[in-house]
């Protein structure tokens, strides 16, 4: 009996040697959720952790363009602009997805600023109009084009926003850069059309928002004398604007495209025309918001004794 009960436990201790033994597994996170990760890590300023959690995803799945580009703003952010442009290239490489797909556009946006930031503004005039190709809803046809810029030169931003709605908000932060770029080179007129485009597209949001809130809204509520030549309305732009104020939403979105620096740059393309009285009526309506911080001084600066000298500095703000 005690050989046997040997041998059962010799047996039974050979069987427990055989059983591999159990490994805790550790279950990789999906990909979009790491990109989550980093992106919160991005928006807390924890630039180095994000950078790690995009390039672990792009170790684990190199066509996710995501990844790439996010890599890209890290590297921006940080001023490593060349790193940066390299990234960007890598994101809209042959073989990357983006998940979605508009996020392609969002890539020509980056690598066009970081093109802008280098100094590089012809490669940055040739991403903006791969913008334009890819992301327009809607093409202006260049009589129309005319006609709203004329419109607008000649009796002032009401009268162009009673006449034209300007909806294609894809390719709003191109007309902008595109005006920018233009401002740089002093092609004040080619500056003054794109500037106008991003500005009428966002007020145009705005119109649409308050009609959203209250049916009977109505843009001109102080009437344009027809018969009065020569006359720059800016009453019911003026009017659009602080209701923006007063409103969460709107204000918050006016803040985060820069709207009234782009009314700044507005009015420096004016003056770049030889439209000075003009150009100060765009700047009273900067003035009316003392909000608007580092504009509403340049602007003030600018009222009763204009001139150009202003631009290079004010374009270095943002």
């Amino acid at each position: 009996m005690k050989v046997q009960g040997c041998v059962l436990f010799i047996v039974l201790f050979s069987c427990v040697l055989s059983v591999p033994p159990v490994r805790s597994q550790q279950v990789e996170q999906p990909l979009w959720v790491q990109m989550e990760q980093g992106i919160s890590q991005y928006d807390e300023g924890r630039l180095g952790d994000a950078l790690k959690t995009f390039r672990l995803v792009v170790e684990r799945d190199s066509s996710y363009a995501n990844a790439h580009m996010w890599i890209g703003h890290v590297l921006a952010a940080e001023g490593e602009y060349e790193a940066a442009r390299r990234k960007y290239e890598d994101a809209l490489a042959d073989g990357r997805n983006f998940f979605p797909g508009s996020e392609r556009i969002e890539a020509y946006y980056s690598l066009a600023e970081v093109l802008m930031n280098m100094g590089d503004l012809e490669l940055t005039r040739s991403y903006l109009e791969r913008i334009f190709e890819e992301g327009r809803a809607e093409e202006f046809p260049p009589s129309r084009r005319e006609a709203l810029v004329n419109k607008f030169v000649s009796e002032g931003p009401d009268k162009a926003l009673e006449l034209y709605r300007l909806n294609d908000k894809a390719v709003r932060r191109a007309y902008q850069l595109y005006g920018e770029l233009e401002l740089r080179e002093e092609n004040y007129g080619k500056a003054l059309e794109h500037l106008l485009f991003s500005i009428m597209t966002s007020l145009s949001l705005a119109i649409e928002t308050r009609r959203g809130e209250d049916p009977g809204y109505l843009f001109v509520q102080t009437e344009m004398n027809p018969g009065l030549e020569g006359q720059f309305y800016t009453e019911n732009t003026e009017r659009l604007l602080i209701e923006a104020r007063n409103d969460r939403r709107l204000s918050s979105y006016f803040d985060s495209i820069g709207l009234y620096r782009q009314l700044f740059l507005l009015g420096a393309s004016l003056l770049g025309i030889d439209e000075a009285e003009r150009a100060e009526k765009i700047w009273l309506l900067v003035t009316d918001n003392r909000a608007a911080g580092i504009w509403f001084e340049f602007a003030q600066r600018q009222i009763g004794n204009p001139d150009l000298e202003i631009l290079p500095a004010a374009l270095q703000y943002r």
